[in-house]
């Protein structure tokens, strides 16, 4: 069963919610730094998956405004949002499954938090994907949230409000070896951890990996 449409639904209802929730991306700027330094150092492209408000965009921009950056979501409100936080980025509606259909190469993919959103299958297809869009070098930053996946399931938000989404988990060494199998070389691998809304301990892992050809 496809559990998307439920997430796009979702995502569209709460994206004010979320701007005011998880506009400070502080907690993982040392991550999206490590992505940052593997680009060229002027003149990158960058596709972003699952943009959301823009709320990574806005740092990645900050950090280095030569950048090209095209913003993807499936959530239409989510979208017209990140235009008025970046409005010098491009941003269009686009499935993170279907990315083979932009036809165009980058220098670099960041995909903050979508894979809990796809299968396990969805997201092996997803890295093999990216890899075939890449130019050579080309670097690659996924981020999740790191759980036994028997835990897998309907999930109610993090502040508890709205209709619940199936969330994926996955464990760091699936992730790696699907990465390598597409063809990437893992360069950095990052751990954050804080307390979730029950009170229970939530670690999200923080992937940056590079073609290797």
């Amino acid at each position: 069963m496809d559990h998307n449409p439920i997430a796009i639904r979702v995502f569209d209802a709460a994206a004010e919610r979320y701007r005011e929730l998880f506009m400070d991306t502080s907690l993982y700027h040392t991550s999206f730094d490590g992505f940052l330094d593997l680009l060229p150092t002027s003149g990158s492209s960058v596709l972003e998956l699952a943009c959301g408000p823009g709320n990574i965009t806005r740092y990645l921009l900050d950090r280095r405004p030569d950048l090209d950056i095209l913003g993807t979501d499936l959530a239409p409100r989510m979208l017209e949002l990140a235009r008025v936080t970046c409005p010098e980025a491009q941003f269009q509606l686009l499935d993170a499954r279907k990315i083979g259909s932009l036809q165009r190469s980058f220098h670099g993919i960041l995909c903050g938090f979508c894979l809990p959103y796809l299968t396990a299958k969805e997201t092996e297809t997803l890295f093999r994907d990216a890899g075939a869009i890449l130019h050579p070098q080309g670097v690659f930053y996924v981020s999740t949230m790191e759980d036994d996946p028997a835990k897998s399931g309907f999930k109610k938000p993090s502040d508890g409000k709205g209709e619940a989404t199936y969330t994926t988990y996955y464990q760091v060494e699936f992730l790696t070896t699907a990465l390598t199998e597409a063809g990437f070389a893992v360069r950095a691998v990052q751990r954050v951890s804080y307390p979730g809304r029950d009170g229970s301990p939530t670690t999200d892992v923080l992937i940056t990996a590079q073609r290797v050809a």
